[in-house]
């Protein structure tokens, strides 16, 4: 039996630990419930109670100072936890179980009003607590209000971990560093609209050639970031052949024949600028699906923007992609960048340059969650993704 417990016990602690609740950081929204709990019941004390090894720990609380911590055996939520179910204690002090605590005694502590928090799979990972000093009896509405508390605390734990797992797993599918090889530098940023979302970006070098690709699910949020994974995976599986040479309009289009059913059922789809660049001779080859927002700095300042009448994969079957070439000079500069772009710079017939200027006169590629933050755009900014290559400058170049 003391084994099954154990287990028990490890099998909670890490639940707990996988949904951030034994991290220092306080979740901001299971903090203004702990604070309204506070508020509404009147009470000296609420906390979110986690029972790690034999110590119980206060992640987050009002009234107690952080970092607090109390023997498990200690504690009204161990009792709580290992019930499953709710626990009311009208007056610790005429308690038997509980007469002798130090919480009693010295704390002075007397109601106690605890709900057990589950995860997704119905493992108590915590408890919702209420304390005071003053003896107290909850009628049957305070313990329903207190239930539904539980409740938004739980979707608020479950919810927030798995937001906080999807940013880093979409994090993990970025380039994270910068491409520098021979005196070329490939770089990029992204800044989603909200937690994750449909944009993303990838470069890699291959032999001579380095592949460079922005794209752009339609949509924001968990839903076009899943689509977004399955896109990169898909374009990275005919990566090979286009820097092998094969023409970049048949691999696009051999991309977009497996992703047409995936696409359809979700009603979406996707813009995409995909190249590759000789770091020879400078020779860039590039597919526009419906991205339109390539653009070349050239050394004399002027700002040349990649044309391609090419649509978005997923809206037309059987549609087909066309490869289109340019060459980047010494000094040069490819700049790719999102619609979400046109947010921060709005649109018109200058709208290259002023794309030019963003990127580069602010540095927004290293700047791009500044950037955002400074812009004084009224809408609700989309996913906004920036790509820029820069070949080297001649030797002797000033």
């Amino acid at each position: 039996m003391t084994h099954l417990v154990d287990e028990s016990r490890t099998r909670r602690a890490r639940t707990a630990a996988s949904l951030g609740l034994l991290e220092a950081e306080r979740n901001a929204r299971v903090d203004r419930i702990t604070a309204l709990a506070a508020r509404v019941f009147g009470v000296e004390l609420t906390t979110v109670t986690v029972l790690d090894g034999d110590r119980a720990t206060f992640p987050i609380s009002q009234g107690l100072e952080p970092g607090t911590t109390m023997p498990r055996s200690e504690v009204f939520c161990d009792l709580t936890q290992r019930l499953g179910e709710p626990m009311y204690v009208e007056d610790a002090s005429a308690d038997p179980r509980f007469a002798d605590w130090p919480i009693v005694t010295d704390a002075g502590i007397r109601f106690y009003a605890g709900h057990p928090l589950r995860d997704h799979l119905g493992t108590v990972v915590a408890t919702l607590c209420l304390l005071d000093s003053t003896p107290r009896r909850l009628g049957a509405d305070e313990k329903e209000l207190l239930s539904e508390l539980a409740g938004l605390t739980e979707t608020e734990m479950v919810s927030s971990t798995e937001m906080r797992l999807a940013q880093e797993a979409q994090a993990s599918l970025l380039p994270q560093g910068v491409l520098e090889v021979d005196g070329w530098r490939v770089e990029g940023a992204c800044v989603p609209a909200a937690a994750v979302g449909g944009d993303f970006y990838d470069y890699r070098a291959t032999g001579r050639s380095a592949v460079l690709r922005l794209a752009d699910v339609m949509g924001k949020g968990t839903p076009a970031a899943l689509i977004a994974a399955g896109v990169r995976a898909a374009l990275r599986g005919t990566e090979a052949a286009a820097a092998a040479g094969v023409d970049l309009g048949v691999t696009v289009t051999r991309t977009a024949r497996t992703l047409d059913d995936d696409l359809g059922r979700t009603e979406s789809f996707v813009t995409l600028f995909e190249a590759v660049i000789d770091l020879d001779d400078g020779e860039v080859r590039y597919v526009d699906a419906g991205c339109g927002l390539a653009l070349v700095v050239r050394n004399d300042g002027r700002v040349e923007s990649l044309r391609s009448s090419d649509g978005p994969i997923g809206v037309w079957p059987d549609d087909h992609w066309t490869e289109h070439r340019t060459t980047l000079a010494p000094g040069e500069r490819l700049v790719v960048v999102s619609d979400g772009v046109l947010d921060l710079v709005g649109e018109g017939p200058d709208v290259v340059e002023r794309i030019a200027e963003l990127v580069l006169d602010r540095d927004a590629v290293h700047r791009l969650p500044e950037v955002v933050r400074e812009s004084d755009t009224t809408s609700a900014v989309d996913d906004v993704t920036v790509v820029v290559a820069t070949r080297p400058a001649a030797a002797g170049a000033a």
